[in-house]
């Protein structure tokens, strides 16, 4: 990290914001000279993006390429709507673009199993991104038929696979014959289970990319160059007491995010890559993290996939495949809680959200 061009970079980004924008008005006018001075900043939440959402905006309506309007957490809460102009959607293009170019080389077939397919989305600009330096993107969409999936693996002669962590894994162990060279694994948390498996079935190369809307959906990617994910050159990360990533943006221009609470908890290494993201503060809190599950359940290969709910001390589980070796993991972890299980042929979720436990319970009879 060249921290003189950071500082100058966030220098700019801070007058920028309180010059263009009534709700950074209270910025100070003064530069920062120590990017330590950051933390003494105001933070901003994603409450102030549903409540002061038009006030944060920094430029015309008229120059906004794209909206995208979110909950606050999964499904439920109050809207956030985040802007972007086009040299904001062009700064995660490049971020792709290089990124990707750290993994893969010209001529490589790239499957981009991802949400986001429409104009503007995440798949049409990462495809963009992967054809700067002569990669060759098809676009899937999320996995929700491994076999089909796999077919189109074939038909394109998918070499590398960029996609959600449990839908790659399921694919992984219906078609072990695909042999992609790398995997990269994005938009959900990603348990080292889950990891070995399809590292193991497919004898590939397995890396993460961490990022959100609210980061222009690159934040920081894994490659062979260095330790840690690396971040976009045009964000700041840094950490509060308890480990949750507050982000900072560097060159945005509809929208700018100054210490934006992610409400994700990670790690940063001392050079500033990003070592690890544990995941959604919300569910770590939970007495069941559904990353907890993760691990316990994602390196067994007879359980290709499952949803749990917990409330009133009862842990429910869907398990799509053989449950008897779950039943045995889940009982040892976790023997103060009733463990009601019943396996299915199929599960019904959206396939782009963000698993976590929920607090209803299943119509199905528990074995």
């Amino acid at each position: 990290m060249d921290l003189e061009k950071t500082l100058s970079l966030l220098n700019q980004q801070i007058a920028y914001a309180r010059g263009h924008s009534p709700f950074y008005a209270r910025l100070p006018e003064h530069p920062l000279t120590d990017l330590r001075q950051l933390s003494a900043l105001p933070m901003v939440t994603a409450a102030d993006l549903s409540l002061h959402g038009e006030e944060m905006l920094c430029c015309s309506p008229a120059k906004v390429r794209r909206m995208v309007t979110l909950t606050t957490s999964g499904t439920a809460g109050p809207y956030k709507r985040l802007a972007f102009t086009e040299a904001d959607l062009e700064h995660t293009m490049d971020f792709f673009h290089h990124g990707m170019n750290a993994l893969c080389g010209p001529g490589s077939a790239v499957g981009i199993f991802m949400p986001g397919t429409h104009a503007d989305g995440l798949c049409q600009l990462l495809s963009e991104g992967l054809r700067r330096f002569g990669a060759i993107p098809h676009i899937y969409g999320p996995v929700s038929d491994p076999e089909d999936a796999a077919r189109f693996c074939r038909e394109f002669r998918i070499q590398v696979m960029v996609g959600i962590p449990a839908q790659l894994r399921r694919l992984s162990l219906a078609a072990p014959d695909l042999r992609p060279e790398l995997v990269l694994l994005s938009a959900d948390y990603t348990a080292e289970s889950l990891m070995e498996t399809i590292a193991r079935q497919w004898n590939c190369r397995v890396y993460v990319h961490y990022g959100s809307t609210e980061s222009g959906l690159g934040c920081a990617v894994e490659t062979p160059r260095r330790a840690g994910m690396e971040l976009r050159p045009d964000v700041l990360l840094e950490t509060l007491p308890d480990g949750e990533l507050v982000l900072t943006t560097l060159c945005r221009e509809a929208m700018p995010l100054i210490r934006y609470r992610t409400g994700d908890l990670g790690k940063l290494r001392p050079d500033g890559a990003l070592e690890v993201v544990f995941g959604r503060k919300t569910e770590l809190e939970k007495p069941v993290p559904i990353y907890r599950l993760d691990e316990l359940l994602f390196g067994l290969d007879e359980v290709l996939d499952f949803a749990a709910w917990f409330g009133d001390g009862v842990l429910r589980l869907e398990i799509l495949g053989d449950a008897a070796r779950a039943k045995q993991r889940l009982y040892g972890a976790f023997p103060a809680y009733e463990i009601q299980i019943v396996t299915v042929s199929a599960l019904e979720r959206n396939s782009t959200a963000k698993r976590g436990t929920g607090r209803f319970t299943p119509p199905h009879t528990p074995l």
